[in-house]
């Protein structure tokens, strides 16, 4: 963080040079507040030895786990990765070939072979020539719902049946004693002579 840089203008105020010269003496007979400190951990060394053990630890896990590995999973594993971890990975386990062959492809390349199968790579990693397998997609499970058309004589039983709510509704209100309001009140579109 840069200091900020003072004016001339600020040079000339008189209360600058006022802090400059009681600033010290204040802080020193304890009238200022101390600096903000929220927001830090109080790490003692202990914490600092667990967090490099747990580093050291996750890094041999690691270490077995690209040991472990086949020549194809690490292709398809860089071919998966992005630019910032194909920097760090570990391509010990291919021959001399079969590296300078994996850091030559496009990046179009490393996507096909990003969506291939293991056995696709190890196909392009013995070849050096882009040869990726796909998976087969596999089928849905769920069955579509099939939509029914609705005939004529469907939709007529709809419009009666609307027909009938409605009237239904409009006797309700119509039927009410004399001075009992209306529980329900509704705007009728149509009126009644």
């Amino acid at each position: 963080m840069e200091p900020k840089k003072k004016s001339l203008w600020s040079l000339l105020n008189p209360l600058t040079w006022l802090s400059a010269i009681f600033g010290p003496l204040v802080r020193l007979l304890g009238l200022m507040p101390p600096p903000n400190t929220e927001g830090f951990k109080n790490i003692d060394t202990t914490d600092v030895e667990d967090a490099e053990r747990a580093a050291r630890e996750t890094e041999k896990a690691i270490d077995a786990i690209m040991k472990d590995m086949s020549p194809a999973a690490i292709v398809k594993a860089y071919a998966s990765a992005s630019q910032e971890e194909r920097a760090e990975m570990d391509l010990s386990a291919l021959d001399a070939k079969g590296v300078d062959w994996l850091l030559s492809l496009s990046d179009n390349d490393l996507t096909l072979l990003s969506m291939s199968t293991t056995a696709g790579c190890a196909r392009s990693l013995e070849t050096r020539a882009m040869k990726p397998i796909y998976a087969r997609p596999q089928p849905e499970t769920a069955t579509a719902e099939i939509l029914a058309i609705p005939t004529v004589s469907d939709i007529e039983d709809k419009k009666r049946m609307l027909v009938a709510e409605r009237f239904r509704q409009v006797q309700r209100e119509l039927w009410l004693s004399p001075g009992v309001p209306n529980p329900k009140p509704q705007h009728a579109a149509f009126t009644l002579h």
